[in-house]
């Protein structure tokens, strides 16, 4: 009875915390370029019924199912609109459900000290929480992905028998969000752990690729519907794009060649995106693997003797890693399906030597207690102390998000948490495993105080965030379209609600177009067309930092 009430706080303990994470930061301004991005699609499916295929920004043939978009375009309904709160809802839910079913997951498996350490470490990793606040597919893609790998591995347990339901539904959705990519990966992952579970027999063989086709089967078949559909009305000019964001991407064959990056930034960007736990795993693996890692024997020896789980993790965490290495097309982000299970891998390494750290805790725990004064000194400071020139943008910014109804909502919450571990405290491995859950409690803290992306205290000149007076300024214009010119203006389109296309020499006299003002010249250039400044943004910010915007009126200079 005990130990079923410590697995209860513990699940309540991580869901309040992944609400807390995302819920209170959903309704923030768009400032990035890929958050507009997604929920332009959403707006457009609200405003014109088409759900199957919107019209999207440029009049662009879509390349990816519109799941998430669907979700976002759903919830936004009973308010009639598409906001920035409702574009990120999904985002939010699926990160609360995920982290749930992740807790029961490892609960069910290993000790409860590990798992609500798993579950900890995960939810305070930097990328991972920031994309619970945020409108872009790869959450959901992520959520979908990561949850479909754990139903497959629940499903392997049961020796396989009947239909895996759950891993079908979320599969399906990692398809319909981001294309073949959400079930190709998993099928790879699972059957690689499949291979070294039982060898490569025929037998064996056989029955993984039947099982796998009779998944593949529902997964096909709900995910043709919309494909089958937007060839009907793009014809072969679909085709050729879904070839070339799929196959093209993957072969590095891309001609505009996005995000392109080198392998070593995919590992800085997974360090990064799960710091402080990324260097306090590098130190636990040291120690207990320093004698091994040099030794493919010891390499063996190691695997011979872990669990199906540790495994099954490890697969996971390698295949995604080294799957993404392949195109030339790299973000740090594309990594978060792997976060759960190095999350895991993480707090198993940690336990091995965690009773014998008691000191290490105490220093792990008093640091962080500092760190958190001192950042609650420094933003004290900020809010009292007037500042002007570059930084009044920060200071403003700093002030909003920072509402007196979250912080004490943080301080709240925070007592709450430290009195359900309080209760887990008995069961979850006593006074050291406390300790550390009281240190990743207090880096929540932090975390909230700096969730918010630096960069929203800027302007990016791709990310197109205006202010209120730079779009009243424009939204009197009566245009049946808006045009921009360099870069999309997604957050421009998305807050005057209009269709944006991009500008080329046969713009029309008297077009309304977005540009930045270092582009001005550029624009002449190309265009070659007279132009009258109808209003200007400036972003406060001193060169190099300048980012001014500018919205230009052709063919009506005299």
């Amino acid at each position: 009875m005990e130990q079923q009430l410590s697995r209860s706080k513990a699940l309540w303990c991580v869901v309040l915390i992944s609400v807390l994470l995302s819920f209170p930061w959903i309704d923030r301004a768009f400032y990035t370029r890929g958050e507009p991005r997604e929920a332009l699609v959403a707006q457009a499916m609200v405003d014109t019924g088409q759900w199957l295929l919107p019209p999207s920004y440029n009049g662009d043939v879509p390349a990816k199912p519109p799941f998430s978009h669907w979700l976002s375009a759903i919830v936004s309904l009973p308010f009639g609109d598409v906001s920035e709160a409702t574009s990120r809802l999904p985002s939010a839910i699926a990160f609360v459900l995920f982290t749930a079913m992740f807790q029961l997951f490892l609960a069910a498996r290993v000790s409860l000290a590990t798992a609500l350490l798993s579950s900890l470490l995960l939810l305070c990793s930097p990328e991972w929480f920031r994309a619970a606040s945020t409108c872009r597919v790869d959450t959901i893609l992520s959520m979908s992905f990561a949850g479909a790998l754990l139903a497959l591995f629940v499903w392997e347990e049961r020796g396989r028998r009947g239909a895996p339901l759950v891993a079908i539904f979320l599969l399906t959705c990692a398809v319909l969000t981001k294309g073949p990519v959400g079930i190709v990966l998993p099928f790879i992952i699972f059957s690689v752990y499949c291979v070294t579970k039982y060898g490569w027999s025929r037998k064996a063989l056989a029955k993984l690729a039947l099982d796998e086709l009779l998944i593949s089967i529902p997964v096909i078949t709900v995910v043709s519907l919309w494909y089958i559909a937007a060839y009907l009305q793009w014809g072969e000019e679909f085709i050729v794009k879904v070839r070339y964001e799929n196959v093209e991407r993957f072969t590095s064959n891309m001609h505009d060649e996005p995000h392109k990056h080198s392998v070593p930034y995919l590992f800085g960007a997974l360090m990064v995106g799960f710091l402080p736990w990324s260097l306090a795993w590098a130190l636990a693996c040291v120690r207990g693997w320093n004698r091994t890692l040099l030794s493919v024997s010891g390499l063996r020896d190691r695997w011979s003797k872990a669990s199906e789980l540790v495994r099954f993790s490890l697969i996971a965490v390698l295949s995604i890693i080294l799957f993404f290495c392949i195109p030339s097309s790299k973000r740090g982000i594309y990594l978060l399906p792997a976060y759960p299970f190095i999350a895991f891998l993480a707090a198993s390494s940690v336990q091995a030597w965690l009773p014998k750290s008691e000191r290490l805790l105490r220093w792990i725990y008093v640091t962080m207690s500092v760190l958190t004064a001192l950042i609650l000194l420094g933003i004290a400071f900020i809010l009292l102390v007037p500042f002007s020139s570059d930084t009044i943008r920060f200071t403003g910014s700093l002030q909003e998000t920072l509402a007196p109804f979250k912080i004490g909502i943080i301080i709240c919450s925070v007592g709450a948490l430290l009195w359900i571990l309080r209760g887990v405290k008995s069961v979850a491995g006593g006074t050291a495993i406390s300790r550390l859950a009281a240190s990743i409690i207090t880096i929540v803290v932090v975390a909230y105080l700096l969730l918010v992306d630096p960069g929203e205290y800027q302007i990016s000149p791709k990310a197109w965030l205006s202010s209120t007076q730079f779009l009243e300024a424009v939204r009197p214009t009566q245009r049946e379209r808006f045009y921009s010119f360099g870069s999309e203006a997604y957050s421009a389109s998305f807050y005057l609600r209009k269709p944006f296309y991009m500008a080329d020499k046969s713009l029309p006299a008297g077009s309304v177009v977005f540009i930045e003002a270092k582009n001005l010249g550029k624009f002449k250039q190309e265009i070659g067309v007279p132009f009258t400044e109808l209003s200007r943004y400036s972003s406060g910010l001193e060169d190099p930092l300048k980012k001014d915007l500018v919205v230009v009126e052709t063919g009506t200079l005299k």
